[in-house]
């Protein structure tokens, strides 16, 4: 089973990235998409798979983030990723604030995968 989720989970990962790198780079020239299936409906559906599949894998391999700090560690990643996005992407009020948290969402995007290639909480040391 995990033979079957690990490439869906590796996958939805590089689609959501690709997903949220174009939006991003409409917001940087200031041409959002206009499209709702485009915006709203595929990257949340990838998203839904996306993380699905990381807490099955999680479940199936008996691995608990309050065990396992490089878990931990990628949850907290992603919230902090989400965050950031959503604020690069609808609610930052200038386009400085917006730019920024673009940038940062993509470093810490760079963080989480990272730590689940390396499952240690300092992959870079």
């Amino acid at each position: 089973m995990i033979s079957v989720l690990l490439p869906v989970h590796a996958g939805c990962a590089l689609i959501s990235l690709s997903l949220f790198i174009w939006r991003g780079l409409a917001m940087w020239i200031r041409r959002p998409v206009k499209n709702r299936f485009l915006r709203r409906t595929l990257p949340d559906a990838v998203d839904t798979v996306f993380l699905s599949t990381g807490i099955l894998m999680a479940f199936l391999l008996g691995i608990s983030p309050l065990e396992s700090h490089w878990l931990a560690a990628k949850i907290v990643g992603l919230l902090i990723y989400i965050i950031l996005g959503a604020v690069a992407l609808k609610y930052g009020r200038s386009m400085w604030i917006k730019r920024s948290c673009f940038i940062a969402a993509l470093c810490v995007f760079a963080y989480v995968v990272a730590v689940a290639r390396t499952m240690d909480p300092i992959p870079f040391l």
